[in-house]
């Protein structure tokens, strides 16, 4: 029903595109007489043409399959090609129907207007069938039939998405250690099928029960229901990650990796870019005062270029003003800085607290080996105990290094606990966004000058 109202609103619409663009050209060229002489056989001819070539484009394309789950501006992809795909139709019918052709750039106008008034139309009504959906107008009965882990979640992120306007029947969970548990689960599914009305399935069955899940989506073809099957891959991967397409061979990362984003790669390198030259210029008088401070008070070279490891694991030279005592047998590699420790010199410890000793890492960022908000990168000496102490640590180093990151800005710096860096570094990566890196630098300059857990 649905369906065939949409149909009558894309000819209903096309129809009056068509009366409006040929109404301009006969007025414009002084042949227009009254609204009658266009419904003469010439123009119905036309127009029949118009109609049959545009709703054969939109069927083609899939324009009428159900897309609740997708975004409101997921009929525009669709829209683009059914106009290209008219167009050429079109033209190629002008050579028969004259009236198809009645000045040079007819057909261009009627195409891009039809595209513009169809493209607003389709998304006005998206949106108002969400609201529709989320006051519990226009819903569709979900069953969902998965393992106890993947149910929780597949039923949380519904309950999250009350603009797709689903009930959901259920859940019903398939424990892989009940006995006759396959059994037990075709017949719940069975009675949820005679007992209530049911429009769509979504089956999160794990591997092993492969027969199962041929049993139930053969359940539901017999009764026309909709099937979607979700891979339980819950110990794998996370609860955001990306799915490509390749060729109609689905593809999952196993968690979510922030720098195959577009937007992750350009806005961030953006902002990295602008801020670091603009640091750079800014502060180079403080630059020198710096470096002359350090040589007045201990030998040794102003900078120390440190190695610590980043995207992907690449190893990269990490500057930093010296803050140590320049002593024989002193190790920068494996040195792990402590409360009071004696190596540090007197201005190095001032250098510290007020985190000037990192203001070189903006030539780290500007080349492109760092970010300004990342985890913090680790020398390769600690990164071989970490790994084998903390369960993924080395998941941080899926996203680029920074100066500052979530941890820092947090009071996870300094001598204090690994496990908690990490977490705050995961949760950083999963829920990364271009204002999360501006509220973490704002939080930087708010929190960790002068911090207790700097020394």
């Amino acid at each position: 029903m649905t369906n065939c109202c949409l149909v009558c609103l894309d000819l209903t619409i096309t129809a009056s595109c068509y009366l409006a663009i040929i109404w301009g050209h006969l007025h414009a060229e002084g042949r227009f007489t009254s609204w009658r002489a266009l419904l003469g056989v010439d123009h119905a001819l036309a127009l029949g043409c118009v109609l049959g070539v545009w709703l054969a484009s939109l069927f083609y394309f899939e324009m009428y399959q159900s897309r609740r789950m997708n975004s409101v501006f997921a009929d525009l992809v669709i829209l683009v090609k059914a106009a290209l795909a008219s167009l050429v139709m079109l033209e190629a019918l002008s050579h028969l129907v004259g009236a198809l052709h009645p000045s040079r750039f007819f057909l261009i106008r009627l195409v891009t207007a039809n595209l513009l008034v169809l493209s607003l139309a389709r998304v006005g009504i998206r949106i108002c069938l969400r609201e529709l959906r989320r006051r519990g107008f226009n819903t569709k009965g979900l069953l969902v039939v998965a393992s106890p882990e993947l149910s929780v979640r597949l039923c949380g992120k519904l309950a999250q998405s009350s603009q797709y306007g689903y009930r959901i029947l259920g859940p019903i969970e398939f424990a892989r250690d009940t006995p006759d548990s396959s059994a037990l689960i075709v017949e719940k599914f069975q009675e949820t099928l005679r007992t209530s009305r049911v429009d769509d399935v979504i089956l999160g069955l794990p591997a092993e029960a492969h027969e199962l899940s041929t049993r139930l989506v053969g359940e539901c073809e017999d009764r026309g229901i909709n099937v979607r099957l979700v891979p339980d891959l819950f110990p794998l991967i996370q609860s955001d990650t990306q799915v490509y397409d390749l060729r109609g061979l689905p593809l999952i990362n196993v968690r979510l990796y922030p720098t195959e984003y577009f937007g992750y790669m350009v806005l961030k390198r953006g902002l990295d870019v602008v801020t670091a030259l603009a640091v750079l210029t800014l502060f180079s008088p403080l630059f020198i005062l710096v470096a002359v401070l350090i040589k007045l008070t201990s030998g040794g070279p102003v900078l120390l270029a440190q190695e610590r490891m980043g995207l992907n694991g690449t190893k990269f030279k990490m500057l930093k003003f010296r803050t140590m005592r320049n002593a024989a047998g002193w190790h920068p590699d494996t040195h792990w800085t402590k409360p009071n420790d004696p190596d540090v010199t007197p201005l190095g410890r001032w250098l510290r607290r007020s985190n000037l000793d990192e203001l070189p890492q903006f030539l780290n960022v500007l080349k492109g080996d760092m970010s300004l908000v990342g985890p913090r990168p680790e020398r390769p000496f600690f990164i071989e105990q970490f790994r084998q102490e903390v369960p993924g640590y080395m998941i941080r180093h899926y996203v680029k290094c920074g100066i500052t990151g979530w941890a820092q800005v947090n009071g996870w710096r300094g001598d204090t606990s690994i496990r908690e860096r990490l977490a705050h570094d995961l949760y950083y990566m999963q829920h990364w966004a271009f204002s999360f890196d501006l509220k973490i630098l704002t939080l930087t300059l708010l929190r960790s000058f002068f911090h207790p857990n700097a020394y």
